[in-house]
């Protein structure tokens, strides 16, 4: 897949991996814009990036992911990328956790990770099918192999992201074979999400470079970093891959 003059939308765009990739396209000639729901971040972002365009969107409401793939439409001239990356982790701990606050987070981990994720690719196939190439990213995690054990709702959430995008591309092989659909499963990257926790981090911007690397070779999986080798062992010896995991 080329990765020049693409109208590309990414959600969760305003720092971490969404603005890593956000600053990949955009130096590729690309057109990006970002969404997010902080007006105050998307402005930050764009003081530091000023050529990408931004859309303000809680990704959880439907009338605003409507609103917001109508604004790509008409702000990049069409959709040809998306990018879906926003995501939102809670580390609850049942039996101790307040159920109120587990239920809170349920919906919003839910909502964000997975539901927004599934409407978005649904709305936006239209606009993509009408491009000569055009793609699909969604952003899963090395989580959606295996759990650990302090985040049982965002797992699931990501194991969900990865049998639906595998099921998606099933489709649209058959029915827009233009329409790539693509899944990134990230290791732990040193992003908001991970502050404080130890172990090794990926950066932003290593995960955005696997990420354009592994759309110009056309794959269908890009495994950034540690995640290679890891999915290796899972496939080999899933009882200690999911040993490592489970305690984190």
């Amino acid at each position: 897949m080329r990765l020049s003059d693409h109208k590309v939308l990414i959600t969760g765009g305003s720092a971490g991996i969404g603005l890593a990739l956000a600053r990949a396209f955009a130096s590729r000639g690309n057109r990006v814009l970002i969404a997010l729901r902080s007006a105050d971040r998307l402005e930050a972002a764009a003081r530091e990036e000023p050529g990408l365009h931004t859309a303000t969107c809680d990704v959880r409401r439907e009338d605003q992911i409507r609103q917001l793939i109508e604004q790509a439409g008409a702000t990049l001239g069409g959709l040809s990328i998306l990018v879906n990356n926003a995501g939102i982790q809670w580390n609850d701990t049942y039996g101790e956790t307040d159920a109120e606050t587990v239920l809170t987070h349920v919906d919003e981990e839910i909502g964000v990770n997975l539901t927004a994720l599934v409407k978005l690719s649904a709305l936006a196939i239209p606009l993509l099918r009408q491009e000569q190439e055009s793609a699909i990213v969604n952003v899963s995690s090395v989580l959606a192999l295996t759990p650990k054990q302090s985040a049982p709702v965002y797992c699931a959430s990501k194991a969900a992201v990865r049998s639906f995008t595998k099921a998606l591309r099933y489709q649209l092989e058959q029915r827009a074979p233009a329409v790539r659909v693509v899944e990134v499963l990230p290791p732990m990257v040193d992003t908001a999400m991970t502050r404080g926790r130890s172990g090794p981090k990926m950066t932003p911007e290593a995960v955005a470079d696997a990420v354009v690397a592994g759309l110009e070779a056309d794959r269908t999986e890009i495994l950034p970093g540690r995640t290679r080798a890891f999915a290796h062992l899972f496939r080999v010896l899933p009882g200690r891959a999911e040993r490592l995991m489970r305690g984190r």
